[in-house]
């Protein structure tokens, strides 16, 4: 037994590895130690976090739920199977605390970072921008419009969990630093 999740994928024979590669229906992914990603997410270079960021969002909304959609799940399934994706794949626990559809809006907090325990204490920015990448990039095409995501709280900082704002690029305030320092305008 693997986790819950996993665990139903391995049971109807959808979570593979094939080829030396894993496949959850169909969708290619790799387990891989934190380690190896310490050094990018701690960097506090902003330039370098934004572009990390634009790049996961990119992707993440250009193909990652282009897969998930051919699932054939609706808009609040498909988050709730990424969702689950992320938190059996070791991404610590997600969870929306608010989430509007009609003002394409949520709060999203996380115990447990696999990138806090290796950089509490160490870090000087906020750790979880692959996370945040794919949150912006899976509601840019949820809500069908351009949405960003801040970490405004992150438990590597001794914040008590990580906390993310996501919402339309256009409602955040580019004076605020950590905004300023986590996206950019027009991304």
């Amino acid at each position: 037994m693997l986790n819950s999740f996993l665990d139903k994928y391995i049971f109807t024979n959808t979570l593979k590895y094939t080829h030396n590669n894993f496949f959850l229906v169909d969708m290619p992914f790799v387990i891989t130690p934190i380690s190896v990603l310490t050094n990018l997410a701690g960097n506090p270079d902003s330039n370098l976090q934004k572009k990390i960021y634009a790049e996961v969002k990119r992707s993440s909304r250009e193909h990652f739920l282009e897969k998930v959609s051919g699932f054939g799940l609706d808009k609040e399934k498909q988050l709730k199977f990424v969702q689950d994706f992320f938190v059996a794949s070791g991404w610590g626990a997600i969870q929306p605390v608010d989430l509007n559809f009609d003002s394409k809006r949520a709060i999203i907090v996380v115990d447990n970072s696999p990138f806090v325990v290796e950089l509490k204490g160490k870090a000087k920015v906020a750790v979880d921008v692959f996370l945040r990448g794919v949150l912006a990039g899976l509601f840019s095409r949820i809500f069908s419009e351009n949405i960003d995501c801040v970490e405004v709280e992150c438990a590597a900082l001794n914040f008590e969990r990580c906390k993310f704002i996501i919402k339309p690029q256009q409602e955040f305030d580019f004076t605020n630093q950590v905004v300023k320092d986590q996206i950019e305008v027009g991304d």
